[in-house]
């Protein structure tokens, strides 16, 4: 039930119609694909939906899926989630709210409209409405405070019919919030035996014949990557800037305004000697260490050699190297042993530092002081900055004039017959998965160049690196392998696939057994060869799940009782399959805290809410006259 909630609460009018009289921005006249058209895209009882509302809601709906995948929405998912049809039922859901409400009396006031822009955070400035900011982003979106109040005050028409739908749900019941609590923290333990291929591997013998019929079917699986031979011409923005000469005066200019680039922040050099002591050490263990390390400490401090001490005492990394450390800048080390290496003086030996690797003594070697690189110390630098900035239109203009060349000569062969001094890189023939060096970080450089024909030339191609102009000369397609160059491997997954295919039969065998009259579960089990495993407590919350039987089965364990005892069909989990039957199930033995109360009535409220508006709604939409343009068919 919970879970019905939650799917409820994620509904297509809570989703779509909620939200949008939420943000209310509905922003007339943006140019798409259908705004030109002149007749109504939808008509609800007489209401015209114009196409340019119908592109803006698809438009919204789309950026807000594809937001979900990183700005782009996979190939196919737009199709199969249909979002033409949910923009309509938003739409026609939208215009049902508004003319329900007027039916029922409801109207929205000016001074609600007011109300509700003033509370708007988009027209406010340190806290309050403002009305040239309001003016400002209106005109900004080609909107008149007019239209958009207009178009406001439908929306909260819809929201406010809703409202009043909504107010006819009873309040949540005593007996139904307990009901709901007791579904969502009861345990149920079942019984379950686990039916591997790996099993029965050891059973399966190949026969040639069968081995090649299966191929034929299974060949494509086996199939080589497509692989291209190419020729191609580099135009680098290294290569161009080496052309560019940078003056003097740019580099000293350049030198002066970035002086903070090029400070050398304070390093020191230490070494330390470790006592290894974290959080989940004893505190017995941590006296210990504590006393090793004061004794060290005495011997440090009275001569010996620090370098020695660390090699034959310290538990760390650095031991053999004498506890050597290197220089380091401020920061770098966790913050007691930084605060206390940046507080020494040069050739001291600290007390004690505690840290969560332990108790550390630290010898401060030497201190090389803040400073600034010079400007001969960075003078190839910026130059070679400055030449990389300037390179990007240089190396357009070359990368362009070399194309324009390439076609006025007639193929790329002929270019490079009359200019023998151009760069070139002629690859052996490689797949998409193993590109050679210099492409392999580049995935434009590659996308381009796998869609090419053999012989094909391609335009300029903006790289990682400047621009590319790519020939493929030659192209191998995928092809499916003799199954004697990949007998090996086709054998195991043979083998393995039969296995699956015995261990699915097995275990819907068991549920077949189960069901004759009398059969004891872990009897029919045993007979097969398999063991009986309990599953202890499960529960329905994801978090600190312990049992070994796999969560992704849980929610089918809680459909079974004592009179339906047997999963239906054997549940998958990896390639294993699991049959598993009812042992017990257990109401929660902590009672529900007032903050649980609360959600739930929340939820059950919502619930009620919810279900009163889709009857509302579906009957409205039974009863009304809907009639769509043509041209959305083919959308």
């Amino acid at each position: 039930m919970l879970q019905f909630l939650r799917k409820k609460a994620q509904s297509l009018l809570i989703q779509a119609v909620v939200v949008i009289i939420a943000l209310v921005f509905i922003f007339w006249g943006v140019g798409a694909n259908l705004m030109n058209k002149r007749e109504a895209a939808i008509v609800v009882n007489g209401q015209e939906i114009p196409f340019q509302q119908f592109q803006q809601a698809y438009d919204e709906a789309y950026t807000r899926l594809a937001q979900q995948f990183g700005g782009t929405v996979p190939k196919g998912l737009a199709d199969s989630l249909n979002i033409k049809q949910q923009v309509i039922n938003q739409l026609v859901q939208g215009a049902l709210l508004r003319q329900g409400g007027l039916e029922m009396g409801l109207m929205v006031s000016g001074s609600e409209i007011q109300n509700e822009v003033e509370g708007m955070v988009q027209f406010q400035e340190n806290g309050s409405f403002n009305l040239e900011r309001y003016k400002l982003i209106l005109a900004s979106n080609r909107l008149s405070p007019t239209k958009y109040e207009d178009s406001l005050r439908y929306d909260l028409l819809a929201n406010k019919t809703i409202e009043n739908i909504s107010d006819f749900a009873l309040p949540a019941s005593d007996y139904e919030i307990e009901d709901l609590y007791n579904l969502e923290k009861e345990e149920v333990s079942v019984s379950y035996s686990v039916v591997s291929p790996s099993t029965y591997l050891a059973d399966i013998e190949v026969q040639e014949s069968e081995l090649e019929t299966w191929y034929q079917n299974a060949g494509e699986r086996y199939q080589t990557a497509k692989m291209v031979q190419l020729t191609y011409l580099p135009f680098t923005y290294e290569d161009s800037g080496e052309k560019i000469i940078i003056e003097e005066v740019d580099i000293s200019g350049y030198y002066d305004q970035h002086l903070t680039d090029y400070q050398i922040p304070e390093k020191r050099h230490a070494r330390h000697i470790l006592f290894k002591a974290t959080a989940d050490d004893s505190d017995t263990l941590h006296e210990q260490q504590r006393l090793k390390a004061e004794e060290i400490l005495d011997l440090a401090r009275n001569g010996e050699d620090f370098a020695a001490l660390a090699k034959e005492h310290s538990e760390g990394p650095s031991a053999s190297a004498g506890g050597e450390l290197g220089f380091f800048e401020q920061g770098r080390m966790v913050k007691p042993f930084d605060e206390a290496v940046f507080s020494m003086k040069q050739g001291e030996i600290s007390d004690l530092v505690k840290t969560e690797f332990g108790y550390h003594i630290i010898m401060l070697e030497d201190i090389q002081l803040a400073g600034v690189r010079s400007l001969d110390e960075t003078r190839l630098e910026i130059e070679k900055k400055l030449q990389l900035d300037q390179a990007e239109p240089l190396t357009l203009q070359l990368a362009n004039a070399a194309y324009e060349n390439i076609i006025s000569s007639g193929s790329l062969a002929a270019f490079l017959e009359s200019h023998p001094d151009t760069k070139v890189v002629e690859t052996e023939m490689f797949a998409r998965s193993t590109p050679p060096p210099g492409i392999s970080a580049d995935p434009t450089f590659l996308e381009k160049a796998f869609l090419l024909k053999e012989g094909e030339l391609s335009s300029l191609v903006k790289t990682v690196k400047g621009y590319a102009i790519i020939s493929a000369t030659a192209i191998q397609e995928p092809q499916i392998p003799a199954l004697n160059n990949v007998r090996a491997e086709a054998e195991a997954d043979y083998k393995y696939e039969k296995a699956a295919e015995k261990a699915a039969s097995i275990a819907s065998q068991l549920l077949d057994d189960f069901k004759q009259e009398g059969s004891s579960y872990q009897a029919v089990v045993q007979e097969k060869g398999l063991s009986v495993q309990e599953s202890g407590p499960l529960v329905k919350s994801t978090t600190d799940y312990q049992s070994s039987f796999p969560q992704s089965l849980v929610q089918s364990v809680f459909r079974l009782s004592s009179a339906d005892p047997v999963v239906e069909e054997p549940g998958l989990f990896g390639q294993d399959y699991y049959v598993y039957w009812f042992n017990e199930r257990k109401t929660p033995e902590t009672p529900m805290s007032e903050e649980d109360r609360v959600r739930y009535q929340e939820l059950l409220q919502q619930f009620k809410q919810q279900q009163i508006l889709d009857a509302w709604l579906a009957n409205q939409q039974a009863q009304a006259k809907i009639s769509m343009h043509g041209s959305l068919e083919n959308y």
